[in-house]
């Protein structure tokens, strides 16, 4: 069985925001500078933040996921 990744598709972009604040750099590179502060970001999961950017959640999810194991 595949060693599970931190984050994943349905992870909420402020989950990663607060809980891996290394990250917040790569999160507004992919979803734009305005995610970091827009309050929905608490609500709203990788997928469907990457659906309304016209971004593939899965490749999504391997950026944040390769950026995290950088920062470390």
């Amino acid at each position: 069985m595949p060693k599970q990744r931190p984050i994943r598709i349905d992870t909420l972009v402020g989950d990663i925001l607060r809980d891996y604040p290394a990250l917040r750099e790569k999160v507004g590179e992919l979803f734009g500078a305005d995610c970091l502060s827009c309050k929905s970001n608490r609500l709203e999961t990788v997928t469907y933040t990457s659906w309304h950017k016209g971004l593939d959640p899965e490749a999504v999810v391997r950026a944040l996921n390769e950026a995290l194991t950088k920062s470390k």
